[in-house]
């Protein structure tokens, strides 16, 4: 199991307090050290397609963290985005679909035979709390 340490920069902790929210989500991808370098590389270069379809979301801003397998998704959305109705406009630009396609194609593949997914990660403490 990997474990990650995330820490948030004044900017992230302003955003707590104003009209939009935070989202996070994690998923494993394939231990293929290989396959996990490509989903990288993938990641330094997005199809442009891609990225205007986050900005007409529209998708604040996404940042991805890796440790070893382990993906850590940090969005930031207005308030009253629903996760539910997905990241990506629907129905998706080809481009995007194609791009979707690619990525999940890194995802491990569960004992079930089913590939994991992004899933939403509960906070359990902030110092926003208590300061």
């Amino acid at each position: 199991m990997c474990s990650m340490t995330i820490l948030l920069t004044h900017h992230e902790r302003a955003l707590l307090m104003s009209e939009q929210k935070m989202i996070v989500l994690q998923v494993d991808l394939s231990e293929d050290k290989s396959k996990i370098q490509q989903y990288i590389d993938y990641h330094a270069d997005v199809w442009p397609d891609v990225i205007e379809d986050l900005k007409r979301r529209p998708i604040g801003r996404m940042r991805i963290y890796n440790s070893g397998n382990r993906l850590i998704m940090l969005l930031e959305v207005d308030k009253d985005f629903k996760l539910e109705d997905g990241i990506h406009i629907e129905p998706p630009h080809p481009k995007v679909a194609e791009w979707s396609k690619l990525m999940t194609s890194f995802s491990k593949k569960l004992r079930s035979g089913n590939i994991d997914e992004w899933t939403p990660i509960n906070q359990v403490f902030d110092t926003e709390d208590y300061f």
